[in-house]
């Protein structure tokens, strides 16, 4: 457990605390003035505005941004990464990662390859540079492997439910417990070799886009490395005769390696014809043989300037290196966003082209398949009576799905990460999945300003995302309940079924309606009477609830987490209307338990306070207090819902005199205040240790610890993220800034 925690808070933290010591372009707003620090986000996130400066030329990027100067311009995706060693060594001197060295023993020993921490070999990797980058046709290639994924899942379904429906019928239960614990069986390969949309016909589609991996090595062990590449690629060589040594010569160097001949491996499966032929009809096996008799796949290494290079592709001639910056990747306007961090020292440049991205978000799927998948099995299966309402149900649900991702829009997109004030990531463009009204002004973003907040997130929804959202969610509950209820009327011998069948009767018979009324008040008058801005305010400054066994002085002087949800009010008629149905249904479903334990339990009433025209509703327990008071405020035009009644109260009056600001998406976490609440929070468990732990059997060894956790994170300041929309492109800015 020590170990999966230490690990976890690591993969988060790593790479920022190292900061202690002619395709479609990527819009990007101008960039600052050399020298200037491009646009961060602050506490409370904001963009300042930048000053014009001119473009770079192909070779200054080309200085900069390293092997993607010989990249041809029908690139689709780079992802390069640059000062992996420099990087390392901030990582290393950060406290964060010596406490990590001490409680995980990632230090190693003094000598030997025991020695190397995982940055180090990270770094190692990574060197001065590494560059994966994939040529023309990515995009598509990958959508093909994401359709055969979708279409894997529409098959499953539609297997299970006609396993189902005939267990159904035959109230054997048996061949359903053999296909959940084979999934891809025989029967199921068969029906996807033969799928239009996938099987021979992907096959046939497939093909290697070009894909790159280059390490920049200094000059002394630049052979070396070029040596340890061309040693993976003969590994090839142990395939046997399917294999065969390909030489070419690109950018006046050699690149050496095997080829992996389809058709070759064509000959060798026919050898086993008749198996496949158990599978498919003669011409489907032929067509399939076909397809893989075209399909070569090219691996060679080579070196190029300061480069060592391994390239994998569909054939050699796609092994395409650009002669000069001017023929490269680095002369196109998608990289123009690089400009504005020249000065910068880059740990990262990343950029995808929009056709990949829409490529990859046309083949990508939900729910939709599977829901398909499973009307398709029910169809004219026998033993499940009726199905047209389910089968109707499925089918809305591909629906409103479809109709939900069509509010999706892609850019291509741009990512520049640095060591600044901590660590950046700008990224600009990539895809927008419509949930944000980018044009509205939040009024709540001045709620997450004070010192003493520790977490804090703000939005606007868009309305036609909300609608659309709620609808999917409505048909999906729905088609769950009709699953649930043709699973209950399956007259099948089983423990499991018998018992999920008393349960869903009971759900139907009892608490149906109120499940139903309790939703439509949520979703209906709750929703309809609260605007579309939300923000989310977590702080440490809360009282201790006087719970049982909490010492009295940490109750008067210990902290204590207090969250809210704020949001403004659009109409509180609605809100109230909502409540009281919300409240009938409760108190429904609270009289059925009784009834059924034999136990009288009373519905508690709320109580309510007035405060400069505000209503905190509330119930009243022995050990509630202010601070700590699950309660809802609500006034004519802001609402709350809080574990702390007196929070809710400072926030409603203070977005009250709030004004608009800032637009999108943001979020702060913000370790200065949660160190401080920890130190104060161990303080007092030590003060009062003895009255804490039974026996006065304080875990002295727990306390030292939590008190080095809490050390190390001296390094850390704030994390803050803010997504919003410039000049009609999408932009985000996250900024890990450190100590």
């Amino acid at each position: 457990m020590k170990n999966r925690t230490y690990g976890s808070v690591a993969a988060v933290m790593i790479l920022s605390l190292g900061a202690c010591k002619k395709n479609e372009a990527v819009k990007a707003p101008p960039p600052p003035v050399a020298g200037q620090a491009p646009a961060s986000v602050p506490t409370a996130p904001v963009t300042p505005p930048a000053v014009k400066i001119p473009g770079r030329s192909a070779e200054q990027r080309a200085a900069q941004l390293g092997f993607v100067q010989y990249l041809p311009q029908d690139t689709e995706v780079v992802m390069s990464f640059h000062q992996g060693l420099k990087a390392v060594d901030r990582v290393k001197s950060s406290q964060f990662w010596k406490l990590l060295q001490s409680e995980l023993g990632l230090g190693g020993t003094s000598t030997g390859e025991g020695a190397a921490t995982e940055p180090t070999r990270i770094g190692r990797l990574l060197g001065t540079e590494f560059t994966l980058a994939m040529g023309k046709t990515a995009g598509t290639q990958a959508a093909q492997v994401l359709t055969a994924y979708r279409r894997m899942g529409y098959f499953q379904m539609r297997l299970l439910a006609k396993t189902f429906a005939g267990a159904c019928q035959s109230g054997d239960v048996a061949a359903m417990k053999q296909v959940g614990a084979q999934p891809y069986s025989a029967e199921l390969l068969k029906e996807l070799l033969a799928d239009p949309e996938s099987g021979i016909t992907l096959v046939e589609r497939l093909k290697m886009p070009p894909l790159y991996l280059a390490f920049r090595t200094p000059a002394a062990q630049r052979e070396a490395a070029s040596q340890q590449l061309a040693a993976l690629v003969a590994n090839l060589g142990m395939l046997g005769e399917v294999v065969e040594s390909v030489s070419i010569e690109k950018a006046g160097q050699k690149f050496t390696g095997h080829k992996v001949s389809g058709a070759k491996i064509a000959e060798v499966l026919a050898m086993d014809r008749e198996q496949m032929d158990q599978l498919l009809e003669p011409a489907k096996i032929d067509q399939l043989f076909a397809a893989i008799a075209k399909k070569d796949l090219v691996v060679v290494s080579g070196s190029l300037g300061e480069y060592s290079i391994l390239f994998v592709g569909s054939s050699i001639e796609d092994l395409n290196l650009a002669a000069t910056p001017a023929q490269s990747l680095v002369a196109s306007d998608c990289l123009a966003f690089s400009d504005a961090y020249a000065t910068k020292e880059l740990t990262a440049v990343m950029y995808g082209q929009k056709s990949a991205i829409d490529a990859l978000q046309a083949a990508a799927g939900g729910l939709s398949d599977m829901a398909i998948g499973l009307r398709d099995g029910l169809a004219g299966a026998e033993g499940l009576g009726d199905t047209r309402n389910l089968e109707t149900l499925l089918r809305t649900v591909g629906e409103r799905e479809s109709a939900l991702r069509k509010l999706i829009t892609n850019e291509s997109i741009g990512i520049a990460a640095f060591f600044e004030d901590g660590f950046k990531i700008e990224s600009y463009g990539g895809s927008d999945n419509g949930g944000v009204d980018w044009k509205a002004s939040n009024k709540l973003a001045s709620l997450g300003d004070s010192e003493g907040v520790v977490m804090f997130a703000n939005m606007t929804t868009e309305a036609a995302y909300d609608e659309k959202a709620r609808a999917y969610m409505e048909v999906l509950m729905e088609t769950a309940y009709a699953m649930a209820m043709k699973v209950a009327e399956c007259k099948v011998q089983d423990a499991k079924i018998a018992q999920f069948k008393q349960m869903a009767m009971l759900f139907d018979s009892q608490f149906r309606p109120d499940a139903v009324a309790m939703w439509d008040a949520f979703s209906g008058d709750f929703g309809g009477g609260l605007g579309r801005e939300r923000a989310c305010i977590m702080d440490l400054s809360g009282s201790v609830p006087a719970l049982p066994g909490i010492p009295q002085a940490v109750v008067d002087s210990g902290k204590f987490p207090r969250i809210s949800i704020v949001a403004p009010v659009a109409d509180r008629a609605k809100l109230a209307a909502s409540w009281q149905k919300i409240n009938a249904s409760a108190t429904s479903v609270l009289g059925k338990i009784s009834e059924m334990a034999e136990q009288t339990i009373p519905m508690q009433k709320p109580i309510s306070s007035e405060k400069d025209g505000f209503t905190t509703w509330f119930f009243s327990l022995p050990f509630f207090n202010d601070d700590f008071m699950p309660s809802v405020t609500v006034g004519d035009k802001w609402f709350a819902a809080s574990t702390s009644k007196k929070q809710a109260l400072d926030l409603v009056q203070m977005a009250a005199k709030g004004s608009e600001s800032q637009t999108g998406l943001s979020f702060r976490l913000n370790f200065k205040a949660l160190q401080k609440f920890s130190r104060e929070t161990l303080k007092s468990v030590d003060q009062n240790s003895a009255a804490i732990f039974s026996n006065g059997a304080v875990p002295t060894d727990e306390m030292a610890k939590a008190a080095r956790i809490i050390e190390a994170m001296k390094d850390l300041d704030q994390f803050t993220v803010h997504v919003r929309r410039e000049g009609g492109a999408l932009r985000s800015s996250i900024h890990f800034k450190t100590r």
